[in-house]
């Protein structure tokens, strides 16, 4: 069996400098993912003799590296990220069962010879937007938007906090993933999901708005066609998707000035849905750039924001301590993880 240093994109990884390792898969995620900064600090601070590695996974060979990973024994978990939540499911042993009702995974634990697959997404989202929200979540209206893996475990944390009384309503660019969830999520609250690009003037009772998308993450992003970058859109305008620019450099500034027409509707949408929301408070699950377009946007118009930086902490201390807990090397406490981790972000 391949190595798995020799399956991933980047290279120059020391798998053998620690007793135990974790890994964070994705696309691209040495290109600016925060986890390998959180937990290799809490590793650190506990006195762990381990580390996690980003890993740049292209899909054609995502099978091999999980079983890479599982053939592994110094192999203890860690994180997932886009575009593999749901994509890497098939190639796990089993999944916790709050996982198996979403459809998606953000985190993996070793249990014996069986790798699990597990969500920190809702859990972690739902404890920071109580904790900067300042109001009881019950009987609100929300505006979710993109209903992929994290979108998905955030949307099912959100329906069960506004209850019967809360409305949630649900966008994605693709129409069937929204429809699907607003029928499972129905019997914890009110659902309706809602066409993308958002209607113009039909959210001005919401009161709160989630981006669960990538419209606004700062990384470029390639497909066969050529490179392309949701950096200047937010998810509340209409998205031109089948723009693309050769591979290179400079990508950014070549995306722009080839979509600036695009970017330019894009805003003036955005604008427009962000002043007819009134009071609504604004939350993005980015937090690459901090502050998105769509948050800037709403900080402008007066209205509370909160970025991903806080969700991304929580979500990685519930990841570490389920995995570090699973592998024997300590008693599951999440306080001093979080304390840990908090110190690097």
């Amino acid at each position: 069996m391949a190595q798995v240093t020799d399956l991933i994109e980047n290279k120059g990884l020391d798998l053998d400098a620690t007793e135990m390792y974790a890994a964070i898969l994705g696309e691209s995620p040495s290109k600016g993912a925060k986890s390998p900064s959180l937990w290799n600090a809490a590793f650190d601070g506990l006195n762990i003799s381990g580390f996690m590695h980003p890993m740049d996974v292209i899909p054609e060979k995502l099978e091999q590296v999980a079983a890479a990973l599982k053939a592994d024994k110094r192999y203890m978990g860690g994180a997932v990220t886009m575009p593999y939540k749901i994509t890497l499911i098939p190639f796990l042993d089993r999944l916790e069962p709050e996982a198996e009702v979403i459809g998606a995974v953000n985190g993996i634990y070793r249990e014996g010879d069986d790798l699990v697959g597990t969500n920190t997404d809702g859990a972690g989202a739902i404890h920071c937007l109580k904790a900067d929200y300042g109001e009881d979540l019950a009987g609100k209206a929300v505006l979710l938007i993109g209903t992929g893996g994290a979108g998905y475990a955030v949307a099912a944390y959100v329906a069960r906090a506004i209850g019967a009384g809360g409305s949630l309503y649900l966008a994605n660019r693709s129409p069937e993933p929204a429809e699907k969830l607003a029928g499972k999520l129905s019997v914890q609250c009110k659902t309706k999901a809602v066409p993308f690009p958002l209607e113009a003037g039909s959210f001005g009772d919401v009161d709160i708005v989630i981006n669960c998308s990538s419209l606004g993450f700062e990384s470029s992003k390639r497909d066969r066609r050529g490179a392309y970058s949701h950096l200047h859109f937010t998810p509340l305008g209409p998205v031109e998707d089948s723009l693309r620019v050769p591979l290179g450099e400079n990508v950014q500034a070549r995306f722009l000035e080839a979509a600036k027409e695009a970017v330019s509707v894009n805003f003036a949408a955005s604008a427009s849905c962000l002043a007819d929301m009134g009071k609504a408070y604004v939350m993005d699950i980015i937090y690459q750039p901090r502050e998105t377009l769509m948050l800037w946007l709403a900080k402008s118009l007066g209205l509370r924001t909160q970025n991903g930086a806080a969700m991304n902490l929580e979500q990685a201390v519930i990841a570490f301590d389920k995995a570090t807990a699973a592998a024997g090397l300590r008693e599951a406490d999440a306080a001093p993880v979080r304390e840990l981790m908090g110190k690097v972000w």
